[in-house]
């Protein structure tokens, strides 16, 4: 097999689960040099260790992207021992799980901060060194929120949105150099963000079907690396949706709501911060678990839900 990223330096942020550790593992199988980061040092260093057994080196930076100065020292660290960057993925996020009348304030900024400001901290990092090299790659890990509304998450959904506006104008403003930017956006991805993240809701959180394998995601970011395009997508149905917002935008804010009230909020659940302010070490792993559910479950419920959200706009539709 060839080894597309040998001699590579690629930076991983949010590595010690989900998409990020996938990533990781794709890397390595492409040869790549790694450094991985994110705020969990356990499951870092076990990420690291994985992509290590498939014969390259990698090395675990503890770094928490909110944290501008902790940035700074992530790519400082990586130039120093390496002497460049390559790659990096702006991987790492937060995830709440609210209405916005639930969502404390501080929530919420601490979402936005992780979300969105920290691809701000490591693109200003990234930039005067790409800039001399004369080439570099940022692959932005958004999401199909990064162009979609989805209820109950709007801290979320808003920083999603901007970090896509915020690589959409410097991908813009660099055109036609050799820095690249791109973005990745999935959608529903079996990761351990439902598990992990923080929910006021009172109810428990589950993926909103249909829901594609990280191994997949994981994939993806090295393609997006490899090739780098404005938008690529994983999960080719709820991609589809992105169209329909803007071609039926009345059907489609219709049926956002019941949709996540039927799939993604059943069984009650305690309110809880999840993982804001502290990593959850012993909760992180690549997937979360969930495609191994969705045969036995989810698809029944698919069929179900469907009919019931069908019923309910229609017979809430106003009688003429």
């Amino acid at each position: 097999m060839t080894k597309r990223f040998r001699g590579k330096i690629v930076v991983v942020t949010g590595a010690s689960s989900g998409i990020g550790r996938a990533a990781a593992h794709e890397f390595a199988r492409q040869g790549a040099t790694l450094v991985l980061a994110a705020r969990g040092e356990q499951s870092l260093e076990a990420a690291a260790a994985e992509c290590r057994a498939l014969g390259v080196e990698a090395i675990a930076i503890p770094t928490d992207v909110a944290d501008e100065h902790a940035v700074q020292t992530l790519v400082a660290t990586t130039t120093a021992r390496f002497g460049r960057i390559d790659v990096f993925v702006g991987n790492a996020a937060l995830f709440v799980y609210a209405l916005f009348e639930q969502t404390p304030t501080k929530a919420f900024k601490r979402v936005v901060d992780t979300n969105l400001y920290g691809h701000l901290h490591a693109i200003t990092a990234l930039l005067p060194h790409w800039k001399q090299r004369g080439k570099g790659t940022y692959v932005l890990v958004g999401s199909i929120q990064s162009l979609l509304s989805a209820p109950y998450q709007s801290a979320y959904v808003t920083s999603k949105h901007a970090a896509l506006g915020l690589v959409d104008v410097l991908g813009d403003e660099y055109a036609g150099t050799g820095i690249r930017f791109t973005a990745l956006l999935p959608s529903t991805i079996d990761t351990p963000i439902y598990q992990n993240g923080a929910n006021y809701t009172g109810k428990t959180s589950h993926p909103l079907p249909p829901t594609v394998s990280v191994q997949r995601a994981g994939k993806a970011v090295v393609q997006a690396a490899l090739h780098p395009k404005r938008y690529r997508f994983v999960g080719r149905i709820q991609a589809s949706l992105v169209p329909l917002q803007y071609v039926f935008p009345g059907l489609f804010h219709r049926i956002t709501k019941p949709m996540v009230e039927t799939f993604a909020l059943r069984g009650r659940g305690v309110p809880s911060d999840g993982n804001l302010y502290a990593p959850t070490d012993a909760h992180n792993a690549t997937d979360g678990g969930w495609v191994a559910k969705r045969r036995r479950v989810t698809r029944p419920l698919v069929w179900a839900g469907v009919a019931a959200v069908v019923g309910t706009v229609l017979l809430g539709r106003p009688r003429r």
